[in-house]
C-alpha cells in the first residue's frame, strides 16, 4: 500500500501493537497512557478527509480498561483471554468473505504472515501512521 485510499475501508487495528510501537520512546509512560495517546491520534487521523468514509475497529490485548474515545468511526474491543491476533484474523477473514474491503494494521510479522495466508491485506503501523500524518499535515496548511 503506497498511499491511503479514499474508498470505504474497515481498518482492523492491532491496538496494543500500534500504541506500543508508535510511542516506544515514551520515557516510562504506562501502557494505559500510551493507549490513550494512540486513541487521541487515531481520532484525529479518522477525521482526515481521505479516511472519513472508513471505519476503525481497534483490538487491544487483555481485559477492558479505559483507553479513551477516538471518534464516531472508531470501535474498541478487548480480547480478554483470547489473543488479539485471533480476533483480528477472524474478523478480517469474515469481512473478506462478505466482500468488505478490510485491512489489518499491525507491525507483528507473525500476524501479517498469518493474515496474508488467509488473503487479508495488511499494512504496518509505521506505514499507516506515516501516511495518515502526511494527510493531516496537508489538511492543516
Amino acid at each position: 500500500m503506497k498511499r491511503l485510499s479514499s474508498k470505504p475501508t474497515v481498518y482492523l487495528v492491532d491496538g496494543s501493537n500500534f500504541s506500543m510501537r508508535s510511542w516506544e520512546g515514551a520515557g516510562g509512560r504506562s501502557r494505559d497512557e500510551l493507549e490513550r495517546e494512540f486513541m487521541r491520534w487515531l481520532g484525529a487521523a479518522a477525521r482526515a478527509e481521505i479516511l472519513r468514509a472508513s471505519s476503525f475497529r481497534v483490538v487491544f490485548d487483555g481485559p477492558y480498561r479505559p483507553s479513551g474515545m477516538g471518534g464516531a468511526s472508531i470501535t474498541v474491543y478487548y480480547s480478554d483471554s483470547e489473543p488479539a491476533d485471533d480476533v483480528l484474523v477472524e474478523r478480517g477473514y469474515f469481512m473478506l468473505s462478505e466482500g468488505v474491503r478490510a485491512v489489518i494494521v499491525t507491525s507483528d510479522d507473525g500476524l501479517r504472515a498469518r493474515a496474508a495466508g488467509e488473503g487479508i491485506k495488511t499494512i504496518t503501523c509505521e506505514a499507516f501512521r506515516s501516511m495518515a500524518d502526511a494527510e493531516l499535515r496537508k489538511e492543516s496548511r
